[in-house]
């Protein structure tokens, strides 16, 4: 199969099982490269020398050579973090291969290993997988001593392949290869055994996207997010029981503002209606303060005289008199509270007079004056303690909200969290966070 670019290469498999020998044979077999100035060192003793991501290319081909797992917490992660960062900037794998050490067992460690990063990559999985048998070798002694062993080689790979395959969906292609042959003899086999591996991924295979890849989380990381999510359930709980009761209570203010608001209205209503009243009885205009009246029906043509006196309540300012023209006042006397005399006439059909007395209207009515005064005094004083208790309902209920907005902005946060926390995989972002709080803790 054509291919633009290069073949990108992903080696993976536990510590110990040879990956970085078999990234330096893949990429260059000579041994000038391989044991003088390799790419991906390799470790001399049981200890990995791969401690991060490398990748290395020639040609059309690049390997990518990763750490093992499982060998800390903070070291699985640290390195989970860089295999991501490396696969997002190559956006695409051709093949993934899974290195399995011969004749030896597959054990919890490398389960654990392909689990973990068949979540990683799923769709690398799904039909980009090969395993490769490292550390296969093929000189004189190691058969005959296969043989003398009575080893099943056919059994041996066979149960491999088996305890690999688990969970895939179909039967990985498998190849055998030393990557530190000796000899002649063995050199061409396993070139051969190169040419073979790298043959089948350039024809058979077709590059998968690896872009935005996220970091599938470890067992470990998984049961902390569990507790991380049992401890947010019980905020989240604890923080909707006091939202539930600022929200009683902030309905509780808004009946109260109502009630209180409605009471105001009522009386700035009561006292607009007294003021009226005020201003229109305090004032200097002359209203009637007494009215005296002369009614006489007629007598024939006889004389009639009528004493009066009028006594007003209220300092008398001005007077009018009135009568139907055929009598005379006589002996008119104003004082100020008080006005005498008589009228006399004689008339056919009677005699009719009438005198009104005029005072201040705000003499008259200086009782009701000072009555409304009293009332108007007590109103403004009942509406300004009913502005009070709205002012102070109104910086509550803001208090309330803001308290309310806070406790909202919380759970939703919370949520957040939680849902991060219940999801399988994170960002690079997210992991290097989690790291931080990892080594804090």
């Amino acid at each position: 199969m054509e291919q633009s670019g290069l073949t990108n290469i992903l080696l993976i498999g536990s510590t110990g099982n040879g990956k970085s020998t078999l990234g330096n044979f893949l990429l260059d077999p000579s041994d000038d490269h391989i044991l003088k100035n390799p790419t991906f060192l390799f470790a001399s003793t049981n200890e990995s020398k791969t401690k991060d991501v490398k990748i290395a290319s020639k040609g059309d081909l690049s390997f990518v050579d990763t750490p093992g797992i499982n060998e800390g917490v903070y070291e699985d992660l640290e390195h989970m973090i860089g295999v991501v960062k490396k696969l997002n900037e190559l956006e695409r794998i051709s093949a993934c291969i899974l290195c399995v050490k011969f004749d030896s067992k597959i054990d919890m460690q490398y389960k654990a290993t392909i689990a973990y990063y068949k979540q990683l990559l799923p769709q690398l999985f799904e039909n980009n997988v090969l395993i490769v048998f490292t550390n296969y070798r093929t000189d004189a002694r190691t058969l005959f001593d296969r043989q003398r062993l009575k080893m099943d080689e056919a059994a041996i790979i066979s149960n491999a392949v088996h305890e690999v395959s688990k969970g895939l969906n179909y039967s990985p292609a498998c190849f055998r290869i030393d990557g530190l042959p000796f000899g002649e003899e063995e050199r061409s086999f396993h070139e051969e055994a190169r040419s073979s591996i790298l043959k089948f991924i350039m024809e058979q295979l077709r590059p998968v996207c690896v872009k935005n890849v996220l970091i599938a989380k470890t067992p470990f990381i998984v049961e902390r997010c569990r507790k991380e999510i049992e401890e947010i359930k019980g905020e989240i709980k604890g923080a909707q029981n006091h939202l539930e009761s600022k929200n009683k209570r902030k309905y509780k203010i808004i009946e109260e503002s109502t009630s209180k608001s409605d009471q105001l209205s009522v009386a700035e209503q009561h006292l607009s209606e007294k003021k009226t009243q005020l201003q229109r009885l305090d004032s200097d205009d002359l209203v009637v303060g007494v009215v005296w009246n002369l009614e006489q029906k007629w007598k024939w043509f006889d004389s009639q005289t009528q004493r009066f006196k009028v006594t007003s309540d209220w300092p008398i300012v001005n007077y009018e008199k009135w009568d139907n023209g055929n009598l005379k006042w006589h002996d008119f006397e104003v004082g100020t509270y008080q006005i005498s005399g008589e009228v006399k006439g004689r008339f056919m059909r009677g005699l009719y007079a009438k005198l009104t007395l005029q005072v201040r209207k705000n003499v008259k009515y200086a009782c009701e004056i000072k009555t409304l005064q009293k009332e108007v005094s007590q109103k403004e004083i009942e509406i300004g303690l009913l502005k009070s208790e709205l002012r102070y309902a109104e910086r509550s209920g803001e208090k309330y909200d803001t308290e309310i907005k806070e406790y909202e902005k919380f759970i939703t946060e919370k949520k957040e969290r939680m849902n991060k926390a219940s999801k399988d995989s994170m960002t690079v972002k997210e992991a290097e966070e989690m790291l931080k709080k990892l080594r804090i803790a």
